[in-house]
């Protein structure tokens, strides 16, 4: 059917969509290259940076800034990053992407007789504090600038070990350094100086830092790291943009920092929660009895098309009701006829008292009082009644069906929901924009709305070609388990380590292979499937010789059977089968001959594609479509957003110096 097709494909397009948003959108960490304007009217003729760490990694650190400034001036600005995006080296190398927040406390002037703090303001991901010089600062002339602050760095969230990997001198100075000196002091305790590593220039330059390393003195018997740097105006030792970075890797244990395990333990609770779900789900309605196909060659008796179409994949499509059309004229109800290119379904009788409920809602709503109808013009009919076919259809095939596996399978599918989007809330609170990381993963959240299609997708199995079947179902669980892997990267480098662990895709990965070993139907359903799997299995693969000896004998039993091919996907190679028999023509149906017999078939065949009466899902793709505008806003606003950068892989720290 046309519409279900494109449905179908609108659905893997837009999922395809959002999976490319999803990680557009995510990053992952990325470092920024960022150089900040020069800012030629003023120079730093010296940087003296002193950091002394405590066991708990709090930095508190002491700078005193000697400056030229050309210009009349009132004093510089201290940018402090609040949030950043580090890549810390591992053994191997390369770099675990991770995002840490900070803590900026105690900002102290100490000169006061020269100086004093102005203001301060939060600004993009960090605060800025105004150091204003008593009197202003005249043109041409010197100034020095003394203060202090405490830097919490918090836990580093990596269990292989500790560090320091600190941006002494930060990449957004925009301004040249004549001279640097620094000296860095540790808690005492033992750490082995071979290791450590010192980076200077721009991002991206300067990866191995062996060459300054005779910049260095490292102190272990005094846990102190110092440096210098030294230059003239003409050859400044470090151009504006340019950053040094320590790098110290020290054992697990080192900086004992206060952690909370509790989202830890509630996700570890929900995760078993959910795994015992799953298993109970399994063992509880796994199918123990499977369907036995009966071959034959016979029309269903006690139930309609219809009903045999909802058996068939407990989905109601617009074949499955049309199909009416045809069954009611093989029982003398209805009479079809062709007319130029058009067919009519003319009524000749009402529907016997005993009709299904089904049957009585379409049949009142085809004709309406009327007594003829254009089948081609079958889509005008209202969509409330294929939804009120659909409930008349469960409710008398209720002995047919087992509902519970469906019910607790969905249940399992929201349990594992919820723990995503538990983690999607620990990211928030762990990010100082944590709309902007919850509308991002909520992106990634979307990928696991095949999990709720996928019971839809196992009930047209039976309809569906085994190379599209296969290709949705992989297709569909590839999109989901893409979006958790999204949603685990993203998570490492916000969150605890347990909830970006990848066995959580085990979740979802479990319920895609459990679902088809679920029992869904009852003793006498399994019954009529065999049936039905068995007339269909007939039609596609008995020789037209064999079918045609068959209706021989019973003319009628073609007929009787063709609105049941319609509903079981095979009308087609029924028909193809008995293109050149002469077969007699029903009373039912009036045409010109009987070549036109067969065209008038095929094109009945094409016309019954009730398409409103189709009883579509909209709301996921509704739900796709309101995603993606509400990401391609998040996309716009977070256009330009910096995480302060880093140097060499984005150290911590530094931050940026500036005039005003």
């Amino acid at each position: 059917m046309v519409l279900r097709k494109s449905k179908g494909l609108r659905y893997s397009v837009l999922l395809g969509i959002m999976l490319f948003l999803s990680f557009s959108l995510f990053g992952c960490g990325e470092i920024e290259d960022y150089i900040p304007e020069y800012d030629p009217y003023y120079s730093i003729t010296h940087y003296d940076v002193n950091i002394d760490i405590d066991d708990e990694k709090v930095m508190h650190i002491t700078e005193t800034v000697t400056a030229d400034f050309y210009v009349s001036s009132d004093g510089i600005t201290r940018y402090l990053p609040l949030e950043q995006t580090v890549g810390v080296p591992n053994e191997n190398g390369k770099r675990i992407i991770k995002n840490y927040e900070y803590e900026v406390e105690n900002f102290t002037v100490l000169n006061t007789e020269d100086a004093y703090l102005l203001d301060s303001e939060y600004a993009e991901n960090g605060i800025v504090f105004y150091i204003a010089a008593k009197g202003g600062i005249s043109s041409n002339s010197s100034c020095t600038f003394s203060y202090s602050y405490d830097y919490h760095m918090g836990d580093d969230r990596i269990n292989e070990k500790d560090f320091v990997y600190f941006n002494i001198v930060g990449t957004e100075i925009n301004t040249n350094i004549e001279n640097l000196t620094f000296s860095v002091t540790f808690p005492p305790k033992e750490f082995d100086g071979s290791l450590t590593e010192i980076f200077v220039g721009r991002y991206g330059e300067g990866l191995n830092g062996e060459e300054y390393l005779d910049h260095l003195t490292i102190d272990e018997e005094n846990k102190t790291i110092s440096g210098e740097f030294s230059g003239t105006k003409e050859n400044p030792a470090l151009l504006h943009g340019e950053a040094v970075t320590l790098y110290q890797p020290l054992e697990q244990g080192y900086f004992v920092v206060e952690r909370s395990y509790v989202f830890d333990i509630v996700l570890l609770g929900l995760f078993l929660f959910a795994v015992a779900m799953i298993l109970i789900l399994y063992f509880k309605h796994r199918r123990k009895d499977v369907v036995v196909d009966v071959v034959e060659f016979s029309a269903p008796d006690g139930i309609t098309p219809t009903e045999a179409g909802y058996l068939y994949d407990k989905t109601l499509d617009g074949e499955d009701i049309s199909a009416l059309i045809v069954y009611w004229a093989s029982k003398g109800y209805v009479q079809i006829e062709e007319r130029g290119k058009s067919i009519f379904a003319k009524k000749l009788k009402d529907l016997p008292p005993n009709a299904k409920k089904h049957e009585q809602i379409f049949f009142s709503a085809l004709f309406n009082g009327r007594t003829e109808v254009d089948c081609g013009h079958l889509n005008n009919i209202s969509p409330v009644i294929g939804q009120k076919c659909k409930q008349a259809v469960e409710r008398e095939g209720r002995g047919l069906f087992l509902d519970n596996a469906n019910k607790y399978f969905n249940l399992s599918v929201w349990m594992c929901l919820i723990i995503y989007i538990i983690g999607i809330f620990r990211v928030g609170l762990e990010s100082n924009d944590g709309f902007s990381i919850f509308i991002k993963i909520l992106i990634a959240l979307v990928m696991f709305l095949p999990l709720f299609r996928l019971p839809s997708l196992e009930k047209k199995k039976l309809k569906m070609k085994k190379g599209k079947f296969w290709f949705l179902k992989i297709l569909y669980m590839l999109i989901t388990l893409a979006g958790g892997i999204g949603i685990i990267i993203y998570a490492e480098g916000y969150c605890d380590p347990f909830f970006s662990r990848f066995y959580f895709l085990l979740l979802p990965l479990a319920l895609y292979i459990i679902f088809p070993l679920l029992e869904q139907y009852t003793k006498a359903g399994r019954e009529y499937l065999g049936r039905l799997n068995g007339l269909k299995q007939y039609i596609e693969v008995t020789e037209k010789d064999k079918m045609e000896m068959m209706v021989k004998d019973n003319p009628e039993m073609f007929y009787k059977i063709l609105p049941y091919a319609y509903v079981l996907g095979v009308s087609k190679v029924y028909m193809e089968k008995f293109k050149d028999v002469p077969l007699e023509q029903p009373k039912w149906l009036t045409t010109t001959n009987d070549v036109a017999l067969f065209t008038t078939l095929l094109l009945l065949n094409h016309n019954m594609a009730l398409m409103s009466v189709v009883i579509s899902k909209t709301l996921v793709v509704n739900i796709i479509k309101s995603v993606a505008k509400i990401a391609a806003a998040a996309t716009i606003s977070s256009i330009g957003d910096g995480g302060g950068g880093g140097f060499s892989g984005g150290g911590s720290g530094g931050g940026g110096i500036g005039r005003f």
